[in-house]
Parts: structure tokens; sequence; C-alpha cells
């Protein structure tokens, strides 16, 4: 019987002593979730995310006590584009959340499609011209399976900032989240709402939380 070198031995079985080694895991991304309202002040520019086109108030704090996007998964809630990934890219807007848009908001659901566009138009090369300068359809259940999965896990805690009607839709987001199971059942919801110098402070606070 001659001898057969052990790695070829071993090759039989599919072990290959040569092969390069396996990529090191990335990271899992944080079970946390903020959802925070969008900002009117924005930053012009091409190809920004989210996180970079909102520059209000809220928006700095979150990158100055977060600054490498560790102590949480973000979600920008938008009039215009509902509720997606700040990683994501974001064009230059202008749409302002009002009662009753927040009202639709709720009604359409995170199955909504956005950003919503006008369906009828007067002329076939007009709606060839629409199509060619729109935005991509997103839905935020989708967005958010997304960040879910990233984070290999249901989210375990989560923070709502913004204004009234932002906390509402939100609210309202967070509870289908529930249900679906990619939030946990136990995860504690905090709800941040109040003068722009307690929200920005109160949200450090969250961000800083072990």
């Amino acid at each position: 019987m001659r001898n057969i070198p052990l790695p070829e031995l071993m090759r039989q079985y599919e072990i290959d002593f040569d092969a390069p080694d396996a990529p090191t895991p990335r990271p899992l991304a944080s079970a946390r979730l903020l959802i925070l309202g969008c900002s009117a002040s924005k930053a012009s520019g091409e190809g920004l995310s989210a996180r970079e086109r909102y520059v209000g108030p809220l928006w700095q704090t979150l990158k100055a006590a977060d600054p490498h996007e560790e102590a949480a998964q973000v979600a920008y809630l938008s009039a215009r584009f509902g509720l997606g990934n700040a990683r994501g890219k974001m064009p230059d807007y202008n749409t302002k959340l009002t009662s009753q848009t927040a009202d639709l908001m709720i009604e359409r659901g995170l199955s909504g499609v956005y950003p919503i566009y006008k369906q009828v138009h007067r002329t076939e090369a007009a709606r060839l011209r629409h199509l060619a300068k729109r935005d991509p359809l997103r839905t935020g259940a989708g967005e958010v399976c997304l960040m879910m999965h990233a984070a290999g896990r249901p989210f375990q805690d989560v923070a709502i900032c913004g204004g009234k009607d932002y906390v509402r839709v939100a609210q309202a987001h967070v509870a289908e989240l529930r249900d679906m199971g990619w939030i946990a059942a136990d995860a504690p919801v905090t709800i941040i709402n109040d003068g722009i110098g307690f929200m920005r402070a109160k949200l450090k606070a969250w961000l800083s939380a072990p």
C-alpha cells in the first residue's frame, strides 16, 4: 500500500489545507432602533445619504453622539419618503408633514409605497418624463426588514424622536413592527418629544446608554 501524503488524503474528505483563511465575519449591526423625524434644514449636493442630507439640530446631536453609527440603527421618517434607512440615498426635497399627511401615512401603514407620485398625466410624453426622473419606490416594511436582518434579531430597544405628528406616525409603525415580530415584544419604546433643547439632551442620553 502506497503512502499517501496527509493533505492529499484529507482532500478526499473535502478538507483543503491550502485554501485561504475564511474572512472574518462582519460584526452585526446594533439591535437598537432610532426613528428620527426628518429635518427642514438640509445639505445641498448630489448622492447624499439621509444622515448626510439632514442637518437640523436633532440630526447634529445624532452625529455628535454616535459618529461611528454604533449606538443604534437610524430610520428617518419623512413626509415625502416615509420610513427608511438613514444610510440610504436621499435627494434634496421640501415637503412638510401636516396632521393630514400624518393621518394618511398611518392609514397606508408600512406597506405603503413611497414617494407618492401623481399617477395621471396629460400625455404619454409627460408620463415618460416623469418615469425618467422619479426616485426609486420603496416601502417602510422593506427598509426596516433589511435593518433587522443586519442586526440578526428583532430590535431590542426603540426610541422615537420628533414633533408630535412624527411621533404619532412612528408609534403606529412601531405597533406594526411589533406585530410582525421585528421589534421584540418586551422592547422598551422611548418617546422623545419636548422643547428642542430637552429633546437634544434626551436623544444624546438614549444614544449613550449601554
